[in-house]
């Protein structure tokens, strides 16, 4: 798909990156001449990787494992260090690839290991590699965010990743004429954006948010023209409360949301900053299921204060069960299976495992995957989420939902982010911790004004014994909040 875009579009850019620009030719160039070394210097089969961070590098080095059958397992070097070494220490590389000019940390990769520097500026002129193809092999390992401690590695095949990209080219109707914003790094399972681009023969533009801040996001989107974004909800909603953030939001035709549940008020919020004619997607799946649910939302079929995460997705396969292994009625809530999940198994220390990953007794080269996400489905076929299985706790011996109290909380005036723990693991959960976020002058809630709203919306026993005020949440670099750093700030505030 990529090399056919390249022969239409040679001199239109394909990545660009604020510091690096290619044109789908040099791209391409650049793409042969790694993999040509690739072959030179190791084997077939090799499990290479790479130390870059979200640059317009960490495309090339994808696309010239896929073409050898080496397998990848990248690491972002703009994470955190702990997670980088946690990381690699999984990976059982044979080899380390790096981008020329790039200072990174190596100090958790022996010095033995063998490294390949990648130049993005030079080129080669190579010939395409003549490695066999073969969709069964494993290519690409990710890892998800580690929000609960140890990361967790993906492996990820050929089987259903053209047909998940050109599904996600039909679904956006992407084109030459659009530019895509990259926030998500490759090694967390960003790399569906930078693919659907490439395939489609527009632009990705790499952005690592992190280190360039949302004021030069709002820039780049503006300057750059971005048509299409995918984000996380909370994210966003916090950049449209900075003056004048809307106007940088003025090319964008589609919006995607995922990542986390998404409010009603969000939508209304989005409708009204964003272009008239920007269309709101919200698509929900996994590294380990790939997409499973997707819809433009229509704001008539909102019921309530959450809206529904969409409807099953061409290809996809799903079941909603009960704690008794049965499936639940319309209406009722029900553990997600998916069946014909997209990764091909976990990874350990290395090597290739089972994982999570169920036999399907119906095909011998697909699995079923426990997503852990509680759901329903309603009459009209729209799915919802509820929360996850492992965010429903026990208080007083009564089931409380972490997600419904975190949407409770957000109800009100002076709220403008939360994120709700347990104090203890789920098993022995006795107290609720709330984090919030004030909006810009608002004045901090007392315990009791919280416990009223949550005890209000959803039942007393729910009401959170700890409310504690921080200036942001914290968060991972995917932006989800980061459970281990929340767990220590409620024991320190317990002291």
């Amino acid at each position: 798909m990529i090399e056919a875009a390249a022969r239409l579009f040679p001199e239109k850019i394909a990545v660009d990156d604020g510091v690096l620009q290619l044109t789908y030719a040099q791209f391409i160039d650049r793409v042969y001449g790694l993999a040509q070394r690739l072959h030179a210097t190791t084997a077939p089969g090799t499990t290479v990787c790479s130390l870059v961070p979200n640059t317009g590098v960490a495309p090339i080095i994808v696309m010239a494992c896929a073409l050898t059958g080496r397998l990848l397992v990248p690491i972002d070097a703009s994470h955190p260090l702990d997670r980088q070494a946690a990381i690699f220490a999984e990976s059982g590389a044979q080899a380390v690839l790096l981008a020329h000019g790039e200072v990174v940390d190596e100090s958790f990769i022996p010095a033995s290991l063998p490294r390949l520097l990648v130049d993005p500026l030079v080129e080669t002129h190579a010939a395409r590699p003549t490695h066999p193809y073969d969709p069964s092999r494993p290519l690409f390992v990710s890892f998800t965010s580690g929000s609960t401690g140890r990361p967790k590695g993906v492996v990820s095949g050929g089987r259903y990743g053209a047909a998940a990209i050109g599904q996600f080219i039909d679904m956006f109707h992407l084109g030459p004429s659009d530019v895509i914003l990259g926030l998500a790094s490759l090694s967390t399972g960003g790399a569906r954006d930078a693919f659907a681009a490439l395939g489609a023969g527009a632009s990705i533009r790499i952005l690592d948010i992190r280190a360039a801040g949302v004021m030069e996001a709002l820039k780049v989107l503006d300057r750059d023209k971005i048509t299409v974004l995918s984000f996380i909800p909370s994210a966003l909603r916090m950049i449209l409360g900075i003056e004048g953030a809307a106007q940088a939001f003025r090319h964008l035709r589609v919006l995607d949301l995922h990542g986390e549940r998404i409010l009603a008020s969000d939508i209304e919020l989005f409708r009204r900053t964003l272009p008239p004619t920007c269309h709101i997607s919200i698509t929900m799946g996994s590294v380990e299921a790939g997409a499973v649910f997707s819809w433009f939302v229509r704001d008539d079929r909102i019921d309530g204060s959450l809206v529904p995460v969409g409807y099953i997705m061409p290809g996809r396969s799903v079941a909603l069960l009960g704690d008794d292994g049965l499936p639940v009625a319309d209406g009722e809530v029900g553990e997600l299976f998916v069946r014909g999940a997209m990764a091909m198994g976990a990874w350990r220390n290395g090597a290739r495992t089972q994982g999570p990953f169920l036999p399907d007794p119906d095909d011998p080269e697909s699995s079923i995957y426990p997503m852990g996400d509680l759901m329903r489905r309603r009459a009209d076929g729209l799915f919802e989420y509820v929360d996850r299985k492992d965010r429903r706790v026990k208080i007083r011996g009564l089931w409380a939902d972490l997600g419904e109290i975190e949407v409770a909380i957000r109800s009100m005036d002076c709220v403008s982010d939360v994120a709700v723990i347990a104090a203890a693991e789920p098993s022995a959960a006795e107290r609720v911790c709330a984090f919030i976020v004030l909006k810009t002058g608002a004045t901090p809630p007392s315990l009791g004004a919280v416990r009223r709203a949550v005890a209000e919306q959803t039942a007393e026993h729910m009401a959170p014994e700890d409310v504690v005020v921080l200036e942001i949440i914290p968060r991972l670099a995917n932006f989800k909040p980061d459970m281990v750093r929340l767990k220590a700030l409620a024991a320190a505030h317990r002291e």
